[in-house]
């Protein structure tokens, strides 16, 4: 599939979780250098471009910032690196990881090396904050089969300048803590298929805070929702912000 066809139609389609920009926004006030990891497209840099002096975003996929870079201002940099290896220096006030971009990476000892480089890229008094689905309720919900789902249509996006229905399927391997979703889009003008596959591996809050803690970090505060409710065995997100663990002496 064509890497800039992909990105275009994964960008129309996920347009983030409601509440997802203000609160990243409200996060960022009074901060001066601020990296995003799993930019994307570029859809939370461009909420915080007019308010941070210095915004980096960085992401492992070239498409994703030819893309962005049509959209954001100048002023902001962006950079193709890998989320478990990126080196962008240090005195970062806030690393942010939005929407489901920790799951990207395949398993706990990728996670753990991206939280040990986010720790060097923060400030002293810096902050990392980053969300994600609710991965424990989710885990120990029995209704939750391994298999696969399904496909079902579940929506109709723009893209390119054509309109495309979107189907999904999915496959769930609870063992693995594992999403495997499949998109099929179908261009309404001609029928033209395009199709792509995102891979998920979630994090239960017990094993975030575990992995933070290899990395030197700490958690500060576990939200379940951008309205900052608790994090509870309800929540369907689940919002972390950790900084640097104290050093002793």
């Amino acid at each position: 599939m064509d890497g800039h066809y992909s990105t275009e139609l994964y960008a129309a389609l996920h347009k983030g979780t409601e509440g997802d920009a203000d609160f990243y926004r409200a996060v960022c006030v009074g901060a001066r250098r601020v990296l995003e990891l799993g930019c994307g497209s570029g859809r939370i840099l461009a909420a915080l471009a007019a308010e941070v002096d210095e915004l980096l975003g960085v992401d492992s996929c070239e498409e994703a910032l030819a893309l962005a870079r049509k959209y954001l201002p100048a002023s902001v940099e962006l950079r193709r690196a890998e989320m478990e290896s990126f080196n962008v220096g240090r005195g970062f006030e806030r690393v942010l990881i939005p929407f489901n971009g920790i799951y990207c990476l395949p398993d706990l000892g990728a996670v753990r090396r991206a939280f040990v480089q986010v720790e060097r890229a923060l400030s002293d008094d810096g902050l990392l904050v980053f969300d994600g689905y609710a991965g424990d309720p989710i885990h120990d919900d029995d209704s939750f089969e391994d298999g696969f789902d399904e496909e079902g249509e579940i929506a109709a996006i723009e893209a390119r300048g054509r309109r495309w229905r979107v189907f999904e399927r999915s496959e769930y391997e609870r063992r693995s803590q594992r999403f495997t979703v499949h998109y099929r889009y179908v261009a309404d003008d001609d029928g033209e298929e395009r199709r792509e596959t995102i891979r998920h591996r979630y994090l239960r809050l017990e094993e975030a805070c575990a992995a933070l803690e290899s990395a030197g970090l700490e958690l500060v505060v576990a939200h379940g929702d951008f309205d900052q409710r608790v994090y509870d065995a309800e929540s369907e997100r689940m919002i972390i912000t950790a900084r640097k663990r104290a050093r002793s002496g």
